[in-house]
């Protein structure tokens, strides 16, 4: 696993901070979309992670994340499916939908 170091931010600029788009690729376009509108930069951006999970578009979402190249921290779903683990880690209640759906 590699790390990056993310240095704070040292003026009153905006910054944009999101997690958890779970393979959502349209929220993920919309995030990008107003991040331009208001005039962040990628530079700027950073997700707390958990990129990939239930919803329909993992790969399309990677590559949109990895395309605008914002900062990305490693979620509970990252940090998984690095291990290779069954499921998402999340410790959902067994026989939930999400444990259901978290199952690999």
């Amino acid at each position: 696993m590699s790390f990056r170091t993310v240095h704070a931010f040292d003026d009153d600029a905006p910054v944009m901070v999101f997690g958890g788009p779970v393979s959502n690729l349209q929220a993920v376009q919309a995030l990008r979309a107003e991040a331009a509108a208001r005039g962040i930069p990628a530079e700027r951006v950073v997700c707390t992670g958990d990129v990939v999970a239930y919803c329909g578009d993992p790969a399309a979402t990677v590559a949109e994340v990895r395309d605008w190249g914002c900062h990305v921290l490693a979620g509970n779903c990252e940090r998984q499916l690095a291990e290779n683990a069954e499921d998402c880690g999340c410790g959902f209640d067994e026989g939930s939908t999400c444990d259901v759906l978290s199952v690999g």
